[in-house]
Order: C-alpha cells, then structure tokens, then sequence
C-alpha cells in the first residue's frame, strides 16, 4: 500500500517549484505480488496534447472500450470540458491538464471486484480560486482548496470497495470548479481491525484550558505540563501565551511568553529545560516560518536564544534523548513540501551545533515523536501540508549507535496532527484522536504494545479532535 507515501512517490521539478507527480507509480517494489491484481493510472486531457509517461489518457469521451484494452470513460461526452492550459511555469503535461466536473459528472473503470487504493490530483495552474469535491464509490477522496497560486493543486488518497465491477468517481454539489487531472487505482487487500485493547471510561474533567486554542506545543516535566502557542478563533489568530498546569492541584500558571514563532514547532525538554525550533509565526496558512530556536529555564522562567536549525522548518517534531536533541521532518520554506531530513545537537558540545543524522525513510510533516524506554519513535505525519493532506501510517524506531531507522508496525490507519496527543505509560505508545484522510478528523484511540509489538484500539474519545494535547 502507499501507507508510508515515499518510496513510491517522487517530486518532479516543475520550473522552480515542485509537484508530486508520483512518476514511479502507485505500485511499488515492497508491493507483494498478489496484490498487483489491477493496477492503472488515468490522465484526462485532450486527444492532441500527447500522452503522459506512465499514464493511461482518458479524452473526456463516454465510458466504453478503449484501445488500450480497459473499459472506462463518462456518463456522457465530457470532451469539450477536457483542456490543456499550459502554462509557462509548469513543464508537465500532466499538471496542465484536466477534465471540468460538473455537478451530475461521473468517471467509471471497469475493475475486479474487491479493495483499491484511489488516488486523485485535481486542479490546473489557472485556477486557485476552488473548493475541490471527489468522491470515489461514494467515499470522499478529495475536499479541499489550493493553498496558494504557486500551488493550486490538491490531492486525495482513499481506500474504497468494489462490488459492481466498476470504481466510479463522483463530483459533489458543493464543489467550485471541480477539475479531475489523474487519478492511479491499486488493488489492495482487504483493510483489517486492529485487535480491540482495555476499555476506557471517558469522562469531562473539571480542569479546563484557560483558552480555546488547537495545534499548541505541550512538554511534560515531572508534575507540571506546559503548554504554549497555538490557534485560537477558528485559526484567524495565534497566541505566545505559556500556561502551565500543576497536575497535582488542577491549577493554571502563567509563564513567559514565547518570543518566537507560535505554532508548527518542535518542542523537548531535558528535565529542567524546554527546546523550541522551527515553527510558523502568524495565523492560519501564514508563509512565515522559521529556523529560530529557543531555551526555556523552568526554574527562572526565562527564555534565551538557543542554536538555529539548519533550515525553516514548519510542523518538524524534536525530542530529547541522551543528551542529544533530535530534530525530524517538516515542510520547508514552500509550506507545502514535506522532507525527511534529521539532524542532532549535542546539549554538551555546543560547539559542534547541528549535524546531520539518517534521515527519516519517509518525507513527513504534522507527525508524531516521543521517547519509550530510552527509545526514539516517529509516527504517522501527513504529506504535502496546504494542499493535498495526505496523511502517513508509517512508524520508525531509531537505532542511536548504527545510526539508522528501524521500520516497525505501521499505524492502524494513516494519522497527522496528534503530536501533543501522544503519550506513553512507559510500556505502550498512545495516540488519540488526530486527523486523517480526507482532511477528516477522528475520535479513534489506539496504542502501541511496545513488548508484543502490535497495534490495538480502545474505546473512542467522545468526540472527534484534531491537535489537541
């Protein structure tokens, strides 16, 4: 499956910007010979623009037998509303192109019965004013906006089941401009449960957040947890505040603002100090992001410039571990790209500032990290923040003296914003809530049993969160 996103998925340069193109296809190597039953990935654009590489082409015609030997096609001519718009920035023909969906618009394939992988892009590099609607077998695939000029294009990913004989794709009434440029379908096996965990009695707590906020930092020390940043008014506006809660009496302190940026940052702690780098300043989807970092004194309440990453970092994760500072993923300086790059500082030898680890086996951002028995995990993140939200299942244990990832059981389900809602009791690593594809969030509980290494499910929260801590 393409759960991990990355070996699978390559970005072709466009000009000086980037696009995922997923040029070596949605069958990977790790793909196990019998689930490369069906595989194929359509591009929709006009008979006389060429082909693309890899690519089936669909001309906007009506559903029937095409010569390349599948039956596929619309519930009526679409050709007329299948366009190139090129454009001098992008070098791809399958960026350029695309079929307009209308309301009653269908796209049907005939297919095996059974469980596929669907993969759509929609968009065109005219168009950024959109709210792009897809369904597959009535599943939603795609929901969302360009994040910005330079990026008009969304992508969805979804696991759907076949039972008739054709996958269809669907527009959906509430979309604006809705343009389907390529969608790659994988037969994948069935998806399974995870095994079902001890149940928890869910409850609303008398200690409440002094403010509404979503997507904070939050660090554990002993029996304080501080709390700092985050978006509060349905993200239009950020707060520095540092509110720290004494899990011994329920009771709220105020500590320094912070003096750097107030979401999208790694955040650790040493046991006395707390670690912030990278992040975003400004609300919403602001641009502005940053490699400043920051040391916080617990004891005095003061915070000092600490050493800069190596780059602009949105929605990394830090942690600490003996006497080391590991700092995984992000986007860089577009928002939108995910890396997999790690690198480490040594708290004792300052001198040698960051250097360069093993990078991550997948580009994530938006993801999960803590430290287990001594032991640094990476989990789950998203792809391509701002516009396709492509949530990742992988999981990575780090190997400190060879200096490489361990690959471990993936996540139930592919899951991003959950960094400060993963926790661990020592023995299990638990994640709650969180946000998955199609930019949908979840009530879903799961945790890790690190000894028997498997996933289970308990009992959901009462209601969906996304970011919380």
């Amino acid at each position: 499956m393409l759960k991990k996103m990355l070996p699978s998925v390559c970005l072709e340069t466009l000009e000086p910007r980037s696009l995922l193109a997923a040029d070596t296809g949605l069958m990977p190597e790790s793909v196990e010979p019998s689930r490369r039953d069906f595989s194929v990935r359509v591009n929709f654009g006009p008979m006389d623009t060429g082909k693309v590489r890899g690519y089936k082409t669909d001309y906007g015609v009506k559903f029937g037998q095409r010569g390349n030997g599948l039956i596929y096609g619309w519930n009526y001519d679409h050709r007329k509303q299948t366009l190139h718009n090129d454009s001098s920035r992008y070098d791809s023909l399958r960026a350029e192109t695309h079929t307009r969906m209308n309301d009653n618009s269908r796209w049907s394939i005939r297919v095996p019965n059974g469980w596929y992988e669907v993969r759509v892009m929609m968009g065109d590099p005219n168009t950024f004013n959109a709210d792009y609607r897809l369904n597959a077998e009535g599943k939603a695939v795609v929901v969302g906006k360009p994040y910005a000029p330079s990026h008009p294009w969304v992508e969805g990913l979804v696991t759907v089941r076949v039972t008739d004989g054709e996958l269809t794709l669907t527009g959906d009434a509430n979309a604006m401009n809705n343009k389907l440029a390529s969608v790659g379908i994988l037969k994948v096996r069935q998806p399974t449960s995870p095994l079902q965990g001890t149940g928890i009695a869910w409850s609303t707590a008398k200690v409440q957040s002094p403010i509404h906020r979503a997507e904070a930092g939050a660090v554990r020390v002993g029996d304080k947890l501080y709390v700092f940043g985050g978006f509060y008014d349905n993200y239009e506006k950020v707060t520095g505040r540092l509110d720290i809660l004494d899990l011994n009496t329920g009771r709220w302190l105020r500590g320094r603002p912070l003096p750097g940026a107030q979401t999208h940052f790694g955040a650790a702690t040493d046991g006395r100090y707390l670690y912030l780098a990278g992040g975003q300043y400004g609300p919403g989807l602001s641009p502005t992001g940053t490699s400043e970092a920051w040391r916080y004194d617990t004891q005095t309440d003061r915070w000092t410039a600490f050493a800069p990453i190596p780059d602009v970092r949105f929605g990394g994760q830090m942690q600490y571990r003996d006497g080391r500072l590991h700092f995984v993923g992000g986007n860089d300086t577009s928002r939108v790209r995910s890396r997999s790059e790690h690198w480490i500082f040594e708290i004792d030898r300052p001198d040698k500032g960051w250097y360069v680890g093993s990078p991550l086996p997948m580009v994530t951002d938006h993801h999960s990290s803590i430290v287990v028995q001594n032991q640094l995990y990476v989990l789950g993140g998203e792809v391509e923040h701002g516009t396709s939200y492509l949530s990742n299942s992988g999981m990575y244990r780090y190997d400190a003296r060879a200096n490489r990832w361990i690959t471990m059981p993936d996540l139930p389900e592919a899951i991003s914003h959950v960094e400060a809602a993963t926790l661990t009791d020592g023995k299990r690593i638990f994640i709650l809530g969180g946000q998955v594809n199609p930019q949908q969030l979840t009530s879903r509980v799961y945790s890790f049993d690190i000894a028997n290494n498997r996933w289970v499910q308990h009992t959901s929260m009462p209601t969906a969160r996304k970011a919380g801590i």
